[in-house]
């Protein structure tokens, strides 16, 4: 039997996760790592690999609570909270924007900032930004297509481009409220984003 570890990995792996939120990759040392964690070097290396191991695996987590977290607040069915696919469409893109705005400081969301900053030279971060964002897309468009079932939405109109376009809208406002852009200008962008898409006007609200 392996002795017991001296820390719980969950916390050891949010204090990190939040410290390469806030100095990035390139400007998080594992002597940082170290000080943040209280653990030597040793144990972060026998525990959870390299810095570039340990990056990975805090990001992954990350990317699949956000999916995770994003396909609960769409959910349909009896439990839903909202009934309407467009109506929880809606409130789900508003609740982020919301929260968006309403950071203080402003760090946005830990999958815009992983793609930016290390993506373009790490493959195995670039394939799990890739896999989150896929997923959400597939996660809006499959609200989109339930709303286009029960009447809400145009047969015509492409879900898997509007699950893109609702996941194009969610990294802009992501970004632009790191410039202290107004947080109700934000919600409003949110609705408007949600009102283009195309409905048969003969839905009623079910919210």
């Amino acid at each position: 039997m392996g002795r017991k570890r001296g820390f719980d990995e969950a916390v050891v792996l949010d204090v990190v996760r939040n410290r390469f939120w806030a100095t990035g990759y390139a400007g998080t040392s594992t002597y940082d790592l170290m000080e943040a964690t209280g653990l030597g070097k040793g144990s972060i290396y026998k525990a959870f690999g390299n810095k570039n191991d340990l990056y990975v695996r805090v990001f992954s987590d990350y990317c699949q609570a956000l999916v995770a977290e994003a396909r609960k607040e769409l959910r349909g069915g009896p439990e839903a909270v909202v009934p309407s696919p467009m109506a929880r469409l809606e409130r789900y893109l508003v609740s982020i924007a919301s929260a968006f705005a309403a950071e203080s400081p402003h760090r946005g969301c830990f999958l815009t900032k992983g793609t930016v900053d290390v993506a373009s030279e790490d493959e195995k971060v670039a394939q799990v930004a890739r896999r989150a964002f896929e997923s959400l897309a597939d996660i809006f468009a499959a609200t989109i297509r339930e709303a286009q079932e029960e009447g809400e939405v145009t047969d015509d109109a492409d879900s898997s481009v509007l699950g893109y376009l609702i996941l194009s809208v969610i990294r802009g406002i992501d970004s632009i409220a790191k410039a202290d852009i107004d947080g109700t200008m934000l919600e409003r962008a949110a609705h408007t984003a949600v009102a283009l898409i195309p409905r048969t006007g003969t839905s009623s609200e079910k919210d």
